[in-house]
């Protein structure tokens, strides 16, 4: 689709011709929109733009049914809404254009004379094909002041263009050519000194002097006549030659760099500080020391204490108060800089787009005293001018809001003595790594910055004895400066609200509350994290909007390749440019973040420009990778658990098998945050497959690495879920998972009453794995509770169900009610039992060496060797099972037991020191456990002449 401005409006589709659009309200509206593509146009500069200074009271609903209409104009699927292919789209305050894709013609002018400054020999054959795309005046034929200064800045653009065409066809000597075009546009634009130079030019190298005399007085007369004026001294110095043909100079030959026409002041350019800054001293001193070469602010005598074009650069999320910070300690600074400070916001985020360099460095020029017709026309020659100007000087030069490297180099001095501080979202790496800048990033506020700037806006007397309510307010705003200072700003207006009731009102709906101010963009957050994400090509976008909407909390390449539906190397070069943007954190290696505000932003976006089917889609991959990925790592570490029907994945989803546990538990490890949030956002939108399944596949993670507050919220989600689906297999496992948890915090009885109403469930069913499963664990928790002949009867009923299946039967569950049941012996005084089962087990074809159960079987032979009067042999089997137990992840019930043991068989061989010390190790791991895994242990140690040495009492 291509949209043409540079004459009267235009929409063509391409191999259909013009496409008819509306109305003249609706094509004003769409002429804005397409003269801003790329930048957001609010609503109320719309309702201006169509109405000038007389809109009917319905305005804003009417450009809303306008865009529309546009969009299902622009859109070449049927129907309403936007549709795939509309560009128009709702952005923050307003709506945008987006140009990914289109054909703009000033968009391409504008290219296209950037390119010819780059074309060397070839410029004036590209700035004449890029003068083409002009088709008569800009607009032409559109009424309204919004759209008369729109046409205006593009004619502009086009006389800049032709002045820069014609200094190079009279550099090249084609002067006699282009003396036809020059009269016809001087004709058009009388007052354009530049044309009225070049014609005269022209016309003085093709001997037409009485032609150029008569065309300088008629422009003399006429300026005279409409401003008042005379003729610059460059246009008088033309006059001198057409007169006398000895007196010419070398034409283009740039202007002297000498001291200004007239003594100015040292310019001082620093806008206001704001008086509620707080806090950021750490940065403030890191800009001390490399600006003025000390971190305490006091001056420095010599100026070998500035580095060379020494350069800061702060950097942060939008929000984070760079130009604050840049604005504070230049204030503070700007002692050492007597030549002056020069300031400029250079718009790189804004939506009036960036400010182009040469404009700054004519600008700071003429601030430093150089006239400004003795500025140059080209990029180059003015910044050597600049440099040479600043040669000798300390002068302060603050660059706001840069946009790219590219944006800054030719702002910076060439010598030292001058010192630069520039802020931006990007990080600007190219610029830290060839000029040496110093980066200085900006996080978050402390919670005393916070409360700091809430007082000071709000006064001391307001928030007194209110820290709740202003902890309560920060934690809403995510601590952004921005944020807090909005909302401080929003409850100072209104004095007689409760600083509580506004603290509940933002958590509630943060975004709308510190977005309310529609004629101040600085103070409207949405505008603020608008323009950041008005920079990012279409793909950033797409994945930044998916990943927002989905439950993922740690953001890695795997995550965005699953999330985004894209190669994983796309999404890690996609991940680092909203980082290096700021949309992002990093967190760890290659792993990002949200500020909790940009996700919402970020979220609010993906509803109003993703389709719901599209989003479905990213969540049901995202559903199918954790599941999948789950189901792989509980293979892995719990072989022998009833498995999780699971629907197959998509193609698009990538699972990777674990080939042993540590594998798997490093996956679990770095996706943990991910998987938690993921079983919580399933509860909360009843997605219940998910909520009941993902929780019963991390089972055997979770029981390793607790903790067990975690582990008791998930499975009350996870019965939660599998009741709403009236599955009463799922409450049942649910239901047994959460008694485990139960037993882990040291709830038996809770954890009993868990496992009784599981066990009525999966009875009923019929599902004799899952009835096993429940029945051992109603056995460790009878074994727990001291009741070892009830523990003993679950542990064989379990077996009596497993061995039903003869051959089919999971010999993982088997041998892991064997050797509980071994256990439960020891306590029954079958010592001989015990230890001739566990020795059973224990035999290489059956594959429970490295296991946890060996660990457990090594314990129970060790006891046994122990209660019958060997405590040498005793000695190796619990040395066996702590060296086995060391390097499982978890089970520190496990460990503890063994040393325990450890210590008994070495107070028995009388190696009293060592028994001590296994002694407090056992002790300070049943610390960290429920008080019946350290009572049971004991009580059968001293039951067979153990006597636990006395350890001094913790500090």
């Amino acid at each position: 689709m291509e949209f043409r401005i540079l004459g009267a409006l235009e929409v063509r589709v391409r191999d259909s011709g013009p496409l008819a659009v509306g109305g003249r309200l609706q094509r004003t509206l769409l002429a804005m929109l397409v003269a801003h593509a790329g930048r957001t146009v609010s609503v109320p500069r719309l309702v201006d733009a169509v109405w000038d200074e007389s809109p009917p009271a319905t305005a804003a609903r009417q450009v809303r049914n306008m865009v529309g209409l546009l969009r299902r104009a622009l859109s070449p699927s049927p129907g309403p809404g936007p549709g795939p292919g509309s560009p128009i789209r709702t952005d923050g305050p307003g709506y945008l254009l987006d140009p990914d894709g289109l054909r703009i013609d000033a968009r391409e002018f504008a290219a296209g004379v950037d390119a010819a400054g780059r074309a060397g020999a070839g410029e004036a054959e590209r700035l004449r094909e890029a003068l083409e795309l002009w088709r008569g005046p800009a607009l032409d034929g559109l009424p309204g002041r919004a759209l008369a200064t729109v046409a205006a800045g593009l004619e502009e653009q086009r006389m800049v263009a032709l002045e820069r065409l014609f200094e190079v066809e009279l550099a090249a000597g084609r002067h006699d050519r282009i003396i036809p075009e020059l009269i016809g546009l001087v004709g058009d634009s009388p007052l354009r000194d530049g044309l009225v130079r070049h014609l005269l030019t022209a016309l003085l190298r093709s001997g037409r002097r009485a032609e150029g005399l008569a065309a300088y007085r008629r422009y003399a007369a006429h300026l005279a006549r409409e401003l008042g004026l005379d003729p610059a001294p460059g246009l008088r110095a033309l006059q001198q030659e057409l007169l006398d043909p000895g007196a010419r100079s070398e034409p283009g030959a740039p202007p002297s760099p000498a001291g200004p026409a007239r003594p100015l002041p040292p310019p001082a350019q620093l806008p206001w500080g704001s008086s509620a800054f707080v806090g950021r001293e750490e940065q403030l001193g890191a800009i001390d020391r490399r600006l003025i070469g000390s971190g305490d602010g006091a001056p420095d005598a010599t100026d070998a204490a500035i580095a060379p074009t020494a350069i800061a650069l702060i950097t942060g999320a939008p929000g984070a108060g760079k130009s604050a910070l840049a604005l504070c300690w230049a204030h503070r600074a700007r002692q050492h800089f007597p030549d002056g400070q020069l300031f400029t916001d250079l718009h790189g985020w804004s939506a009036t787009g960036p400010q182009r360099p040469h404009a700054v460095l004519g600008s700071f020029l003429r601030a430093l005293g150089v006239p400004a017709e003795n500025v140059p026309t080209r990029l180059d020659e003015t910044a050597a001018l600049y440099r040479s100007t600043l040669a000798g000087r300390r002068v302060l030069i603050v660059l706001d809001n840069a946009l790219d490297a590219e944006q800054i180099r030719p702002l910076l001095p060439g010598t030292g003595g001058c010192a630069v501080l520039v802020t931006s979202r990007e990080r600007l790496t190219g610029l830290v790594v060839r000029e040496g800048a110093h980066r200085i990033g900006l996080a978050e506020f402390s919670p005393a910055e916070g409360r700091a700037l809430v007082g000071r806006v709000l006064g001391a007397e307001r928030v007194e004895a209110r820290e709740r309510a202003v902890a309560r307010l920060l934690d809403a705003c995510g601590h952004l400066p921005l944020a807090v200072a909005l909302a401080a700003a929003r409850l100072r207006d209104r004095p007689h609200h409760d600083l509580t009731d506004f603290a509940a009102e933002l958590a509630d709906n943060r975004l709308d509350v510190l977005s309310g101010d529609d004629e101040d963009p600085s103070a409207c957050l949405r505008t603020v994290f608008s323009s950041s994400y008005r920079a990012l090509d279409e793909p950033a976008r797409r994945l930044l909007r998916l990943l927002a909407a989905s439950p993922a909390v740690d953001l890695s390449a795997p995550v965005a390749e699953v999330v985004g539906g894209l190669d994983r190397e796309s999404c890690a070069r996609l991940l680092r440019r909203l980082a290096d943007v700021h949309l992002l954190t990093e967190h760890s290696a290659d792993t990002y973040r949200f500020h909790d505000l940009l996700r919402l932003f970020a979220a609010e976006r993906g509803r109003e420009e993703e389709s719901g089917r599209s989003r479905q889609l990213a969540l049901e991959r995202w559903y199918a990778w954790c599941l999948h990925q789950a189901s792989a790592a509980a293979r892995t570490l719990t072989p022998g658990r009833p498995r999780v029907a699971l629907a197959p994945p998509p193609r698009s989803v990538p699972v990777a098998a674990f080939t042993d546990p540590a594998r798997a538990l490093r996956w679990c490890d770095e996706q943990r945050a991910n998987l938690l949030a993921t079983a919580a956002h399933a509860v909360e939108h009843r997605d219940d497959e998910v909520a009941w399944k993902l929780p019963a596949l991390l089972w055997g993670y979770l029981h390793r690495t607790g903790p067990n507050a975690e582990r008791l919220a998930l499975g009350r989600a996870a019965v939660t879920a599998a009741r709403r689906l009236g599955d009463p297999l799922a409450v049942g496992r649910s239901l047994n998972d959460q008694g485990h948890a139960w037993s882990a915090a040291g709830d038996l009885r809770q954890a009993r009453q868990h496992y009784e109403r599981a066990l009525g469930l999966v009875r009923a069913v019929g599902d004799r794995a899952v009835e096993a499963q429940v029945l051992a664990n109603l056995g460790a928790c009878r074994f727990h509770c001291a009741d070892p002949a009830a523990a003993a009867a679950h542990f064989e009923d379990a077996l009596r169900l497993l061995t039903a299946d003869g051959p089919d039967a999971d010999q993982w569950t088997v041998r892991l009610c064997e050797a509980s049941l071994a256990g439960t012996q020891l306590l029954l005084g079958r010592t001989e039992e015990a230890r001739a089962l566990a020795e059973r087990l224990l035999a290489p074809e059956l594959g429970l060496r490295g296991s946890i159960l060996e660990c457990s079987l090594q314990n129970v032979l060790g006891t046994a060797r122990y209660a019958t009067g060997r405590p040498d042999e005793a000695l190796g089997h619990f040395e066996r099972s702590l060296a086995v137990g060391r390097t499982i992840t978890g089970y520190l019930d496990q460990r503890a037991g063994s040393l325990a043991g450890l210590a008994a068989a070495q107070q028995a061989l009388g190696r009293t020191s060592d028994a001590r010390r296994s002694w407090a190790e056992s002790a300070a791991l049943f610390d960290e456990l429920p008080a019946h895994y350290r009572t049971g242990t004991v009580r059968l140690l001293t039951s067979l002449g153990f006597t636990p040495p006395s350890r001094p009492p913790r500090p």
